[in-house]
């Protein structure tokens, strides 16, 4: 009976462990608009890959690609744009707590057509409250930038 207990057990962990995404992956390629105003925003698209979840559902085998994109509003695509001169958002239309990312700290270098992404973010707890420490922003590293058609 101890056998079949552990063994229950151990599936049942597995199948915990085993849902949920996988880290986001970057497309690496930057896309820059100028508006209107001035100011440029640029796109950071990514895709999440989900297995399972919610758990034990009949879709739990099945495996999802979801693609998001991030938009950054800067005054100049060009040189080291520190974290306080710059809006990170998820909705291109707010650029407004909760859409767009609070505290953030470090910089955006724009050089020879390419976007460094360097930036930190407030870790949050479960319950979504910001720490005092900081975690790398989900998106760094460097997009080849290029223009939007028109």
């Amino acid at each position: 009976m101890n056998r079949l207990y552990a063994l229950i057990l151990t599936v049942s962990a597995a199948v915990i462990v085993g849902c949920g995404g996988v880290s986001p992956r970057p497309d690496h390629v930057a896309i820059t608009k100028l508006l209107g105003d001035g100011t440029y925003e640029v796109q950071l698209r990514y895709s999440e890959t989900y297995s399972g979840g919610p758990c034990l559902s009949k879709d739990w085998f099945k495996t999802r690609t979801s693609y998001t994109t991030n938009w950054v509003f800067v005054n100049q695509l060009v040189g080291d744009i520190t974290a306080d001169r710059l809006t990170v958002t998820i909705d291109a239309s707010r650029k407004d707590w909760p859409y767009a990312m609070t505290n953030l700290h470090g910089t955006v270098l724009f050089t020879n057509g390419l976007m460094i992404v360097r930036l930190q973010q407030p870790d949050v707890d479960s319950d979504g409250n910001a720490m005092k420490t900081y975690i790398p922003f989900y998106l760094n590293g460097t997009y080849q930038t290029s223009e939007e058609a028109h």
